[in-house]
C-alpha cells in the first residue's frame, strides 16, 4: 500500500484523473472563423508598440535607440480576425537586434506566419548626428525624426524613407522691405523618398540643409551665433524656394523613384505657418506655361546688382559689413543688389576702393557716365557711336 492507502495499479489511476480534470480544453480560435460580411480589411495588425532597434549610420556606428513600431496584414473577407500575438513573437526573435537590413525577412515572416498576402511594417525613431559648430568646432548632437515604412505584396518589396529636417528659414520680402533685419524662423523640411538604391539618413539630412537660409546645430557659441546670423540674412529663402531646391538637390541622385518634400515654416510674425509641398518621379513633365504667360529674354549682360554681389562675396565681404563701409542700411543694399535701387556717386567709389575695381569701371556697370567721359562724348558722338557698334 502507498502512503495514501493506494497501491500503485490505483495511485496511477488517481493521478490520470487529476491530470484530466486540470487540462485546460482545447480554445475556439475565433480568428480563423468564416466572415460573411463580404469585406476585406487593408490593414490590421499592431499599432505604437514600443521597441529596442540599432541603426547603422554612415561612419559604421551602430546607435542603440527605441522605436515606435507598427505592423500590420491585409486581411481576406473571409477570415474573421487576424493573429495579434503573431507579431510580437516575430518581433521577439530579433530582440534588441533588429536592423534595417533585416526588414525584407521581418516582412516575409509576417506574411508566413499570419498566412497574409500583405504584410506591412512602420518604424518611427529618433537619429542622431554629431555636428561641429560652424566656428568654433564644438561638437554636439543633433536629432531628426525619422521612418522607415515597409510592405510586401506577394513576392514584392517596396521601402520609403521619411525624414524631417529642421533648419532656418529667413524671408527674403522681409529683408528687403526693413531698415533692420528681417524675421526668420525655425523650419521643418519632411523627405519621404523611395529609391532603387541606398542612400544615407545623413545624405538626405545634408541636402536639407544645404538648401536652407542656415543649418541649426544644438550648440553655438558666441562667434557661432554670428555666424549662422549672418548666413541666414545673405541667404533668404521663401517656402517655395525651400521646397523647390531640395526636390532639385535630392532627384540628382542615383536610383530616385519617387520624392515628396514638405517644408512647414512656423512664422515668428505670424499666427499662422507658410507651406509649401511637391510631388516628384522621374516620370513626371515639365507643365506648359500658360498661354498669357511671355517669359522675357535672358539678359546676356550681368546686371549691375549681381555683378556687385557676386564681386563682394569673391571678397569675402558680407551683406551687412559691406553695407556699412557704405554707409548705407543693409535692406538698401539688398535693393541695389536686386537692381531696385542705385547707390550714391559717394556710395560707388567707396564701393570699387573696397572690392578693389577702377572707379571709372564701377561707375560704368552702374550706368553712371563720368563728366569727364561725357565731355569726350558731346565732342565727338560719332566716334563714340561708331566705337558701340564695333562692341
Amino acid at each position: 500500500m502507498g502512503k495514501f492507502g493506494l497501491d500503485g495499479g490505483q495511485m496511477e489511476a488517481h493521478m490520470s484523473a487529476v491530470v484530466q480534470k486540470s487540462r485546460i480544453p482545447d480554445l475556439p480560435d475565433h480568428a480563423n472563423e468564416l466572415d460573411t460580411r463580404a469585406l476585406a480589411i487593408d490593414r490590421v495588425g499592431i499599432k505604437g508598440l514600443s521597441y529596442p532597434i540599432r541603426v547603422l549610420d554612415r561612419e559604421n556606428r551602430e546607435q542603440h535607440t527605441v522605436a515606435t513600431i507598427n505592423a500590420y496584414v491585409g486581411l481576406p473577407q473571409e477570415f474573421k480576425g487576424t493573429h495579434m500575438s503573431r507579431f510580437v513573437e516575430i518581433l521577439n526573435q530579433v530582440r534588441g537586434q533588429m536592423t534595417f537590413r533585416q526588414f525584407p525577412e521581418i516582412l516575409r515572416q509576417i506574411q508566413d506566419r499570419l498566412d497574409a498576402t500583405d504584410a506591412y511594417i512602420e518604424v518611427e525613431l529618433p537619429y542622431f548626428m554629431e555636428k561641429k559648430a560652424p566656428v568654433s568646432g564644438a561638437p554636439s548632437l543633433m536629432n531628426y525624426n525619422c521612418r522607415f515604412e515597409g510592405q510586401r505584396r506577394g513576392n514584392e518589396n517596396q521601402f520609403l524613407l521619411v525624414v524631417e529636417v529642421p533648419v532656418k528659414s529667413l524671408c527674403p520680402c522681409s529683408k528687403a522691405v526693413s531698415e533692420y533685419g528681417a524675421h526668420n524662423q525655425r523650419s521643418y523640411v519632411t523627405v519621404e523618398v523611395r529609391s532603387n538604391e541606398f542612400i544615407w539618413l545623413e545624405d538626405i539630412i545634408e541636402d536639407v540643409e544645404a538648401c536652407a537660409s542656415a543649418p541649426l546645430f544644438t550648440l553655438l557659441k558666441r562667434d557661432d551665433e554670428k555666424y549662422v546670423t549672418e548666413l541666414a540674412y545673405d541667404n533668404p529663402k521663401f517656402v517655395e524656394d525651400l521646397v523647390r531646391d531640395v526636390v532639385v538637390k535630392i532627384r540628382e541622385r542615383p536610383g530616385i523613384e519617387w520624392l515628396r518634400v514638405a517644408a512647414e515654416n512656423k512664422e515668428s510674425i505670424h499666427n499662422h505657418s507658410a507651406y509649401g509641398e511637391i510631388t516628384w518621379s522621374p516620370d513626371d513633365k515639365a507643365e506648359t506655361p500658360r498661354s498669357d504667360f511671355r517669359p522675357t529674354a535672358p539678359e546676356t549682360v550681368q546686371s549691375f546688382g549681381s555683378w556687385l554681389r557676386s564681386e563682394r562675396v569673391s571678397n569675402n565681404l558680407n551683406q551687412r559689413s559691406f553695407a556699412d563701409k557704405l554707409s548705407v542700411s543693409s535692406s538698401f543694399l539688398s535693393r541695389v543688389e536686386s537692381d531696385e535701387k542705385r547707390l550714391s556717386g559717394e556710395a560707388l567709389s567707396r564701393a570699387a576702393e573696397l572690392l578693389g575695381v577702377d572707379p571709372v569701371q564701377m561707375q560704368l556697370r552702374a550706368g553712371v557716365v563720368p563728366p569727364d567721359l561725357a565731355e569726350k562724348i558731346a565732342a565727338n558722338p560719332d566716334a563714340f557711336l561708331s566705337w558701340i557698334a564695333k562692341r
